[in-house]
């Protein structure tokens, strides 16, 4: 959990550079509602996410779906594009769909993408009014700008560009191909970075990162004075058993070691609203193989958040059922995670799933008489004093032919 360390300076030492981005714990909650895949640094993809994406730094990989919805389970609504990377786009087929939003509607409204660097092939998919895609650096590969669709382009367009009536393409630089209009609005020579994409996404994904970091150090200093949830065995299975104290939510603290003494987790839960925050700690190194059973375990998807505290390298060899907060490790999965992942970098193997977290935020409210961080924060400043910094868990850093048809 984050520390708030202050130093006593000379006055004449009061000029200091500016602090990080702030995080709000509630505000990186929100987030969570609404982002099924959020990646604090690189996104390695070869397989499908349901809902929406925010990456902090690189995407590569094959080919990945994403936006492709869930008919049973969705996400909070927004308007923030469906896949946003604050680097480059590397990989080599990114297909941005708009997909059922747990049966209310669609999981973007429209296919919308926003790439802060250069980008290779991207295809919306879906499209319709609305439908967007703005990089930052160059694009690469031809260009369909269908009628509804518009595209922004920083840098250069390195391939043919055909429109339609009805699209709109604007680009920093020149196309280095064809044109076709066909009635299309197309606008070349703006000005390499002319949308100012980067910084402007920077600045989203840097302050999201800190939100969920926020997030992720409050449930790690959660406490109850009376906790009547608890983790038992029944033969090979670890069963958490999850009970409201009267706080609004279940709190459990578990070892990582408990994972390798058994095959397989069973959730015994008070109720299928009940928020559980299941807070991980130990061996940095952690291996997740345990089987769901005991019934309908999707029920847990939009109830439950794992906090790996202290994971650095996080491995799931089986589907794991609620959302997972794990800022500081490199996470690879092999089967589905069933909720939002919070990741410092994803080595993805397998699908990420739709429904995001839906439960309440009690937990957000601390103690009586306890102020925030972020309020210590403000009175320290307001006392004159500098030197404040966050002290976090050690982990990785963060960094704060195409179609579009």
């Amino acid at each position: 959990m984050s520390l708030l360390r202050v130093l006593a300076l000379p006055l004449a030492l009061l000029s200091a550079p500016a602090l990080a981005a702030t995080g709000s714990a509630a505000d990186g909650l929100q987030a969570m509602r609404e982002t099924n895949l959020i990646v604090l640094g690189d996104w390695h993809a070869d397989s499908d996410v349901e809902g929406k994406v925010v990456v902090g730094g690189n995407a590569s990989g094959g080919s990945a779906n994403v936006g492709i919805g869930n008919a049973s389970q969705g996400a909070a609504s927004s308007a923030s594009p469906t896949v946003t990377i604050a680097g480059d786009n590397a990989i080599g087929n990114l297909n941005v769909n708009d997909g059922s939003n747990g049966g209310n509607g669609t999981v973007a409204g429209a296919p919308a993408v926003a790439i802060g660097g250069g980008s290779g092939r991207l295809n919306l998919n879906q499209h319709g009014t609305g439908a967007s895609a703005v990089v930052g650096g160059d694009l690469a590969g031809d260009v369909n700008v269908g009628a509804g669709v518009t595209l922004s382009v920083g840098g250069n367009l390195d391939g043919n560009l055909n429109g339609s009536t009805g699209g709109v393409a604007r680009i920093g630089g020149q196309v280095n191909g064809a044109v076709n209009g066909n009635g299309a609005s197309i606008t070349q020579n703006l000005g390499i970075g002319f949308n100012n994409a980067q910084a402007d996404i920077a600045a989203r994904t840097t302050q999201m990162a800190a939100d969920v970091t926020a997030l992720s150090d409050l449930l790690a200093g959660l406490t109850l004075d009376a906790n009547p949830s608890s983790v038992t065995a029944n033969g090979g299975t670890l069963v958490l058993n999850a009970v409201d104290n009267g706080a609004g939510y279940a709190l459990f603290n578990i070892d990582s070691s408990l994972f390798a003494s058994y095959g397989s987790i069973d959730y015994q839960f008070a109720s299928d609203d009940l928020p559980v925050i299941i807070n991980v700690t130990g061996d940095p190194n952690v291996i997740f193989s345990l089987n769901a059973v005991g019934g309908a375990t999707s029920d847990a998807n939009q109830q439950v958040i794992w906090n790996f505290v202290d994971a650095t390298d996080l491995s799931f060899e089986t589907m794991i059922h609620g959302s997972v907060l794990a800022t500081d490790a490199t996470v690879t999965n092999w089967n589905a995670i069933e909720g939002t992942l919070v990741a410092a970098q994803f080595n993805q193997h397998g699908e990420v799933h739709l429904g995001t977290y839906d439960g309440g935020d009690g937990f957000l409210t601390p103690p009586s008489g306890v102020p925030e961080p972020a309020s210590w924060a403000m009175m320290i400043a307001g006392l004159g004093l500098v030197g404040a910094t966050l002290r976090r868990r050690p982990g990785a850093t963060r960094t704060g032919g195409a179609r579009i048809a």
